[in-house]
């Protein structure tokens, strides 16, 4: 301290100290810097590993189930069976959530982060989805069956067999909801949004949503383009609900609807035991042709009348990212402290 009441900084102390304004800057390493981000280890990696579990589960279920069961490979195009779905994608469903499980111990998150908290399970969402998907599926088949395009013809099933298989598909649909949402828009759009953001994510697991489409035998542009738009309004419901349980039930219903209550083409597939038995007619773009409904032009005004609806009912995001979780979970920062020099001196 001088005779003025001035701080002067001693000569002695090293200058890091003896200037206390200046921060101290350190680069960090170029390869720490690929690896790692404010979230940890990036998103792109953290996926990667993701991929490479759930790659490594489904090898080892195969081979087991071979060496215990044996196998036999669906015909390409052959119609779909309800009990080989529901043991088959219900396997798919469980390795999905053996890798997400194996992630979660990994990074130190929680299962409910993930898309499917179980606290919420078929709760009010689920149901309104579910009701969801039935009108809408109803409306567009109805909206068919006004212009010419839907008929029935009379009933395919009858007695036990008309309820085993609405029972049995009921199941696998409900298994393909959990499935297919949880496969693109649970952990990966989650950690995927960490590294981009949630919307351009959305629409990289929505056009993934589309490429898995592109196998159907009977898959055509307008049904391919409704596969896409039905992601984002799905993305779009994850958004606003905070979880994929609204998803969940409308995906299942929509799809049991389609194959079973209706008994048309479901994006290009078919399948056996549907109650009724329907012809569809009319130009492609109306009825859908081998897509089925959902190529049909009325099916892709519904889905953009959708988002309106959506947007009326559910006003408000919910969902949180793992960039909010680290910012809420982030210890408060120091408060700096100005202190004036010449009141030392009193």
């Amino acid at each position: 301290m001088s005779d003025n009441g001035k701080y002067v900084a001693p000569t002695d102390l090293p200058s890091a100290l003896a200037t206390p304004a200046v921060a101290i800057s350190k680069e960090e390493p170029v390869q720490k810097k690929i690896f790692f981000g404010p979230n940890g280890l990036r998103a792109g990696w953290r996926i990667a590993v993701y991929v490479l579990l759930v790659v490594a589960y489904t090898f080892a279920a195969k081979f087991i189930r071979h060496r215990l069961f044996g196998s036999t490979p669906r015909v390409a195009g052959a119609p779909f069976e309800p009990v080989r779905e529901i043991i088959s994608r219900g396997l798919g469903f469980m390795l999905l959530c053996l890798a997400t499980l194996t992630m979660a111990r990994i990074e130190g998150g929680k299962w409910d982060e993930y898309g499917l908290p179980v606290r919420r399970a078929f709760g009010r969402d689920f149901w309104f989805g579910c009701l969801w998907g039935l009108v809408g599926v109803s409306g567009v088949m109805g909206g068919l069956w006004a212009a010419g395009a839907y008929r029935v013809e009379g009933f395919a099933l009858a007695g036990a067999e008309l309820w085993k298989f609405g029972v049995l598909w009921g199941v696998m649909f409900l298994i393909v909801g959990l499935l297919e949402e949880f496969s693109l828009r649970g952990y990966l759009l989650y950690t995927a949004a960490s590294g981009i953001r949630f919307w351009p994510a959305a629409v990289i697991t929505s056009a993934l949503f589309l490429a898995g489409h592109l196998g159907n035998s009977g898959e055509t542009f307008l049904g391919l383009c409704d596969v896409f738009i039905i992601g984002i309004f799905l993305c779009f419901t994850l958004w606003r609900t905070g979880d994929l349980w609204f998803a969940v039930g409308m995906h299942a219903v929509w799809d049991w609807g389609l194959t079973y209550l209706y008994s048309v083409p479901n994006s290009g597939t078919t399948a056996v035991g549907h109650l009724l038995n329907v012809r569809l007619q009319g130009p492609a773009w109306l009825s859908g042709g081998s897509a089925g409904p959902e190529g049909s032009v009325i099916n892709l005004i519904g889905d953009v009348l959708y988002f309106f609806i959506f947007a009326a009912i559910y006003k408000r995001r919910k969902w949180i990212g793992m960039d909010e979780r680290r910012v809420a979970a982030a210890p408060p920062a120091a408060t700096n402290v100005t202190i004036d020099s010449s009141a030392l001196s009193s």
